[in-house]
């Protein structure tokens, strides 16, 4: 396999006057199962960089030495249980935090990266010996092919949730791994995987179109808890897509792998009329019976225990992530309004940003029914009581200060990358304001993806209506003084109902608010929760007389 993942501890030394003579690599610590269970017993785990680094050197060093291949086959198997171990506490590090990554993030996802990537290694050196015909190997052929295909569906796992875009070669390597079940036949041999729990009918072909299911629904732009979960049901559910060379009529889209292409697959509306040898199909009609049935069965009341879907997650959950999984497997894109290019200004750092770029001042947390202490007074005297004086301007203008990024804009949705350092960090649900030189818009993360040669990708999409900056009070009794608090208010439009946009936790049915700047007096009863973002809650209101 080709080493396109560098080794974390790897120190660059180009640009030295002279190379450094190579270090002679320490044999390993084992050379069969056996030794390798001791080894992994006796591993210390409470560091778990220590032990991460522990087992990339034994990976090295049984890298570099001839081992029989079926040992090396029965050691990577040993060692695979240890790297999913290790893989899930460092997951805890990294895994859906705000990109650009911070040194401790970024240093526990390449670690494992590195760890999956040494383990595939193992697996990938049994290959040719199994194709030259080795007779220890071709008993356990199916086996040995769906555990290297698991290891790579890890991998794409990893990348997801270090926000990373998964690299060409790890595509390229798996599409190599498929062609070669189809050449020994053992596509559909049954297996079983410890590693699998909720598995039903593993195979070869069914672990590759969980990875290939697993990159059609975007990591990227998924939650850390929709991907453990898509993860979980695609052990259940893969194997109801079946990659093959032949094409059938059908009225829903169809799958598209191309094994010669470096990307994973494609949702089509139907096949193309003449394809290429490398072409392979699946088609989504018993995929597409187990969602919609089980989002169907939700709608009516059952709980998502019963559909197997877990005991960890609410129904709410479940329904936001098979409606989503059903758009991304079973709804090709159409074409909608042509995107133009755009160079926007995004702005982020919650509600208190949000108003600052949208009202053009700074919120103040006082209000104006709270009195002024001495040194505000002071302040104010100081100046005169110059009317519209904004204190906060100046350390708003450089907290809050606007980012260019260059991409398309349609309108509803913008596709945008940058490669230069970012004032902010992102994340999913992130609340964000746009300045496009015309107009300024408001919405949200919906997409956030780290690519090669440190270019930051981001998926935006905005509410249709021009926002407001109001200050609002919620409504309470008359010994009460509670606090205010900032809000956008999104008018009624053709598309969507009035909202408001308002700090995480302001939600109450019920609960009142009175508008105490930002226009005439008003007052809001809030409805519904619309939307629970990140750093805000889109809430559906009726407004009352006053």
């Amino acid at each position: 396999m080709t080493d396109a993942y560098p080794d974390p501890r790897a120190v660059d030394t180009a640009g030295d006057d002279a190379a450094a003579p190579a270090v002679p690599r320490a044999p390993p610590l084992f050379v069969d199962a056996e030794g390798a269970a001791r080894w992994v017993k006796a591993l210390p785990v409470t560091d778990v960089r220590a032990a991460c680094d522990d087992v990339l050197d034994q990976f090295g060093a049984l890298a570099a030495i001839d081992l029989q291949p079926r040992e090396r086959a029965r050691v990577a198997e040993v060692l695979r249980h240890q790297v999913a171990f290790l893989h899930t506490e460092l997951a805890r590090r990294y895994a859906g935090k705000p990109q650009p990554a911070v040194e401790r993030d970024r240093v526990a996802a390449d670690q494992a990266i590195a760890l999956w990537q040494g383990l595939w290694e193992q697996y990938s050196a049994c290959l040719k010996p199994l194709l030259e015909g080795d007779a220890e190997l071709a008993s356990v052929k199916a086996k040995l092919l769906q555990r290297g295909i698991h290891v790579g569906k890890q991998l794409l796992l990893a990348y997801g949730l270090a926000r990373r875009v998964p690299p060409a070669v790890l595509w390229q390597e798996l599409h190599a791994y498929y062609r070669l079940v189809e050449l020994l036949g053992c596509a559909a041999t049954a297996v079983t995987d410890p590693l699998m729990p909720n598995g039903v009918g593993i195979s070869c072909y069914s672990t590759y179109s969980h990875a290939l299911l697993l990159g059609l629904a975007d990591p990227c732009a998924m939650s850390v808890k929709q991907i453990q979960l898509a993860d979980r049901w695609l052990e259940m559910w893969a194997r109801k897509v079946h990659p093959g060379v032949a094409t059938r009529d059908t009225d829903g889209p169809v799958i598209l792998v191309d094994l010669d292409a470096a990307a994973g697959a494609a949702l089509v509306a139907a096949a193309p009329a003449e394809p290429s040898a490398s072409k392979r199909f699946a088609y989504t009609d018993k995929l597409a019976t187990s969602v919609r049935g089980r989002l169907k069965r939700l709608q009516t009341g059952a709980n998502p225990a019963e559909l197997q879907l877990g005991h960890d997650c609410s129904v709410e959950q479940c329904g936001t992530l098979l409606a989503y999984l059903e758009a991304r497997w079973h709804q090709p894109l159409r074409p909608g309004v042509a995107a133009a290019p755009a160079s926007l200004a995004l702005c982020s750092g919650g509600l208190d940003a949000a108003f600052f770029r949208v009202g053009g001042r700074t919120f103040d947390r006082r209000g104006p029914l709270r009195p002024f202490g001495h040194q505000s007074a002071k302040h104010l005297a100081t100046l005169d009581a110059l009317s519209g004086y904004d204190r906060g301007r100046d350390e708003a203008q450089r907290t809050w200060a606007w980012e260019r990024w260059e991409g398309a804009d349609d309108g509803q949705e913008a596709t945008l990358a940058r490669k230069e350092a970012a004032h902010y960090r992102w994340h999913l649900e992130q609340l964000v304001v746009v300045d496009d030189g015309k107009r300024v818009r408001a919405g949200y993360v919906t997409r956030v993806a780290q690519g090669d040669r440190d270019e930051l990708a981001l998926t935006l999409r905005f509410w249709p209506a021009a926002p407001a900056a109001l200050v609002v009070r919620p409504v309470s009794g008359a010994l009460s003084d509670e606090p205010p608090m900032p809000a956008l208010l999104l008018a009624e439009t053709a598309d969507d109902k009035a909202c408001l946009i308002l700090p995480p936790g302001s939600f109450n049915p019920g609960r009142a608010l009175r508008a105490i700047e930002g226009g005439p007096e008003r007052r809001f009863r809030m409805l519904r929760l619309m939307q629970r973002g990140a750093d805000f809650e889109r809430v559906g209101f009726e407004q009352q007389p006053r």
